[in-house]
């Protein structure tokens, strides 16, 4: 098998290959399940099969930072990557299975003053949830498609995350949007690059920092970062046509 060939086998799914160690192992040691391979419905010949020094059971590891990585027991073999269950109807990426699940649950924990919702108008058809920043010019545009979404059935939620992290002027402006009388105003007008005149109160200020370690947490390096209602996480703008496809699709 080579790397092209498992590329066209594994396409859509991130599936990252290592390079091999040249050479066999002794196939007395091979399992006969790993002789031939059937990866997404085709069948395929591994070059090399040779053993490693992993002792089962594997455990996954979530750093604080957001990192994870596979371990054996004791903590000395690291695996560093994507973990695949080849299941009978195809590779099932389990790392991102885990991860989507882990974002819904901290989402969930999330307070709500901490964010500005925009609730979806007529049948709704799920809730997004948006880490950005009013000084971040693919989050103004996309905040330009807000009427269209909500429209659409979509709800918004926005959470804090000011890129140049706690006490940045987006921090504090952040902050004051939180602690103004009319959010959804104070949203746009922070959007817009116009200067705020409420006074934020230590709680703001709090729960924008919560919200900017939420996003650390969730590896964030780019906003808008946008998760959608089945917790896929993509960064950077997109459209309102292709975000409520890809909403609807979440759903299915």
């Amino acid at each position: 098998m080579t790397p092209n060939t498992l590329v066209s086998i594994t396409a859509g799914t991130g599936f990252l290959l290592l390079a091999a160690v040249p050479g066999f192992a002794d196939q007395a040691e091979v399992p006969d399940t790993l002789k031939t391979l059937t990866l997404n419905g085709q069948t395929v010949t591994p070059q090399a099969v040779r053993r490693v020094d992993l002792e089962g059971p594997l455990y996954e590891v979530r750093l604080r930072n957001g990192d994870t990585f596979y371990s054996d027991a004791e903590g000395r073999h690291l695996v560093v990557g994507t973990l695949f269950d080849n299941a009978p109807d195809g590779l099932v990426n389990v790392t991102e299975r885990h991860d989507r699940q882990r974002r819904l649950d901290q989402l969930k924990d999330f307070p709500e003053q901490g964010t500005v919702l925009y609730h979806g108008q007529g049948n709704a058809i799920g809730e997004i949830t948006v880490f950005t920043d009013p000084s971040c010019p693919y989050c103004q545009t996309l905040h330009q498609d807000i009427d269209r979404l909500t429209a659409a059935g979509v709800s918004v939620r926005y959470v804090p995350y000011p890129r140049g992290g706690e006490g940045s002027p987006a921090a504090e402006q952040w902050a004051q949007v939180l602690c103004a009388d009319d959010a959804h105003a104070a949203m746009t007008a922070a959007f817009g690059s116009k200067a705020l005149d409420d006074t934020p109160t230590p709680a703001c200020r709090q729960a924008v920092d919560d919200g900017f370690w939420l996003g650390q947490r969730f590896g964030i390096q780019g906003t808008p970062a946008i998760v959608l209602p089945d917790g896929e996480m993509g960064q950077g703008y997109v459209p309102a046509g292709e975000l409520i496809q890809a909403i609807e699709r979440s759903r299915q």
